[in-house]
């Protein structure tokens, strides 16, 4: 293995793209064999990236949720099938738009911006289909990305601030479409953190805690911008494109956790490229970390990496990621000849709003994290950095 056009693509990515600052690890059975960062992770400060940074990781949240939600699979606590509402009995009966709402343009969602919030669904019915555990993990529920919705600001205003209550408040929620029937981006993935929550009897970080961060040696992940002046001093500052191509300031926030007690598992984590690295190698080595602690079953990963979607579904996330499925939480590579990509098949990960992108390789156990802190549509940028990083694979 040679990193060097690697490390000269994320040089690119900061002179060429004004990327603020770029972090990158790459492992392969439990050994890192590839780190590089260069860039600022505070221009107006003219601070360095010193690898020791704190991110808002948004959407990498999900494969860690989806993994929580997978170790419940396996200890025999609910199957894919079971519909939710044998543990939110407010989801027995969902309301449906009289027809299909579909967001055609999917790929704005994973940038941060809503999806649904503009629309107005006055005519409905009732869903025949109950949402279960699998339109869940595929985001095949029927729900959109409205963090303006007017449930969400109800029940908030009436002072329900906990992850499980407010995830009971999208029971309120007009579907888009029969669940189980089309692919749309969504809360699905914020709703399996509260069935986590209620399944497993504790606080959803908490568990994450007990059952991912601390077998792992994660010790710098966890929901929520940071109030103590330590973590706060590390977290990198957080930027957007300005009309002419600059980066611009943005406030250092989440707004995907509502509320204090809010812990989403969607997109409400902060983590360090250290800390993610050790997940995604756990992940790639049959769900044994570095730290010889298990997460994962060999079976749950191959579950987890397996495309779930058929017909229109695989359709909609075509529109979104060409060549891919999507299995439990992950894109999953299928057809190199409509990806265009040179990873293997079966690769797979996610990405974040905020640029942030991670990548599975079971066959050679491998895996590469990378954090940036610019949002941005960043598909063109993965899809060069996944090209570049197997092309220095012997």
């Amino acid at each position: 293995m040679n990193f060097t056009r690697l490390s000269n693509y994320l040089d690119k990515s900061v002179d060429e793209y004004k990327i603020p600052g770029v972090d990158c690890a790459v492992y392969k059975e439990h050994e890192l064999v590839f780190r590089y960062f260069t860039g600022k992770s505070d221009i107006e400060n003219n601070k360095p990236i010193n690898g020791d940074e704190l991110y808002i990781i948004f959407s990498m949240t999900k494969m860690l949720t989806c993994t929580c939600a997978l170790q419940l699979l396996e200890q025999g606590k609910f199957v894919l099938s079971d519909p939710i509402s044998e543990y939110i009995p407010e989801f027995s009966k969902m309301k449906i738009a009289a027809s299909e709402q579909i967001d055609d343009k999917a790929s704005a969602i994973t940038t941060g911006r809503d999806s649904g919030k503009y629309r107005k669904i006055d005519e409905f019915g009732y869903a025949k289909n109950q949402i279960t555990f699998r339109d869940l993990f595929t985001m095949s529920a029927g729900f959109d990305y409205n963090l303006n919705a007017d449930c969400i600001k109800e029940a908030i205003a009436s002072g329900k601030k906990s992850t499980v209550e407010i995830v009971k408040s999208l029971s309120q929620s007009i579907l888009h479409f029969e669940p189980g029937t089309r692919f749309q981006y969504s809360l699905c993935h914020d709703m399996l953190g509260a069935l986590v929550e209620i399944i497993s009897g504790k606080k959803f970080g908490d568990y994450m805690q007990e059952n991912i961060f601390e077998p792992l040696g994660m010790k710098n992940t966890f929901f929520g911008v940071p109030k103590d002046e330590d973590r706060l001093a590390k977290m990198a500052k957080r930027y957007a494109f300005d009309e002419n191509g600059n980066p611009k300031l943005l406030p250092l926030e989440c707004v995907y956790n509502f509320t204090d007690e809010y812990q989403s598992g969607g997109a409400g984590l902060i983590s360090s490229t250290d800390d993610y690295a050790l997940f995604l190698d756990a992940i790639a080595n049959g769900g044994v970390g570095k730290s010889g602690n298990r997460i994962l079953s060999p079976a749950a990963i191959e579950l987890m990496r397996t495309n779930h979607l058929t017909g229109r579904a695989l359709e909609d996330f075509y529109n979104l990621r060409m060549g891919y499925g999507y299995g439990l939480g992950v894109r999953t590579h299928l057809d190199r000849s409509q990806s265009g990509s040179m990873s293997s098949i079966g690769e797979f990960g996610w990405d974040g709003a905020a640029g942030a992108y991670s990548l599975v390789d079971s066959e050679k156990k491998m895996s590469l994290t990378y954090f940036q802190q610019i949002h941005a549509s960043g598909e063109k940028w993965h899809d060069e950095l996944k090209n570049v990083f197997y092309s220095c694979l012997d």
